[in-house]
């Protein structure tokens, strides 16, 4: 693919600032492509799998080493997008695989024009817990992905540690979800083409199963993270827009980032 991944929504705020603010905990900042894809008429999922068959060509012919899922609507209404691309790579690794896509890659992206139009933007990813090597993470099935604004008067270093304590909380719970925690780098305009602005980072939590998906939206509502969600929420950050996504994983690597 031209490149690759996610409906992230509209994330915003420079990288730097979001870079810094998560520095103190958690893994290198890696790139995430996300490619924000419509369905041709007439075309479906199945579609889509079939036309994938000279990108996976193509990406064992490279020996392609990034995270690369399939997110389709779990609880998600929007009508603006049928599907959703993410690649995780580190950025030196993914300038690779854009330079080879562009000399190699002519017979895959004519498959994929053909089933789809899609547009592509540019995240950096920051993995928060657990703090382990991304290339050796587990699977996902599933995805939350929820925009957020820091609150007025709340500052960088105020966030990092409000963030720290979460991490902290996971690790004790011995928690069995991904979070990491994006910002928009490059294609994501200020303004959404719905009139909605741009928002400063996403948390993005990834469930192993449905089953772990619905036990921490249970603990949200019923449990001990129904108290700090409600601080995080009143006193941190205006988070808003949390849509869930099934994810079909296309690429796991196979080989470690560091």
């Amino acid at each position: 693919m031209k490149s690759l991944l996610l409906g992230l929504l509209m994330l915003g705020a420079s990288a730097a600032a979001l870079a810094d603010d998560h520095a103190a905990s958690g893994g290198d900042v890696v790139a995430m492509q996300v490619h924000y894809c419509t369905l041709n008429d007439g075309k479906d999922m199945a579609d889509v799998d079939k036309a994938l068959a000279p990108w996976r060509k193509w990406k064992e012919q490279v020996g392609y080493n990034g995270w690369t899922a399939e997110l389709t609507p779990q609880f998600d209404i929007r009508d603006d997008y049928d599907f959703y691309w993410l690649n995780f790579m580190p950025f030196g690794d993914m300038a690779g695989v854009l330079d080879n896509f562009a000399a190699t890659g002519a017979a895959a992206q004519k498959a994929i024009d053909a089933v789809s139009s899609c547009k592509v933007a540019l995240f950096g990813s920051r993995l928060k817990f657990p703090v382990v090597d991304e290339s050796n993470l587990q699977q996902t099935s599933v995805v939350s992905i929820e925009s957020c604004n820091r609150k007025d008067g709340v500052d960088m270093e105020t966030l990092r540690g409000r963030h720290d304590e979460f991490v902290a909380a996971s690790a004790a719970a011995n928690a069995d979800y991904i979070w990491n925690v994006v910002w928009p780098m490059a294609g994501v305009p200020s303004v959404a083409a719905n009139g909605a602005d741009r928002l400063d980072f996403a948390n993005m939590f990834r469930f192993p199963s449905l089953t772990s998906q619905m036990a921490i939206l249970d603990n949200e509502v019923n449990g001990e993270l129904r108290m700090l969600r409600k601080t995080y929420l009143q006193s941190f950050a205006d988070c808003h827009d949390r849509n869930m996504f099934n994810v079909k994983i296309l690429n796991v690597p196979s080989r470690p980032w560091n």
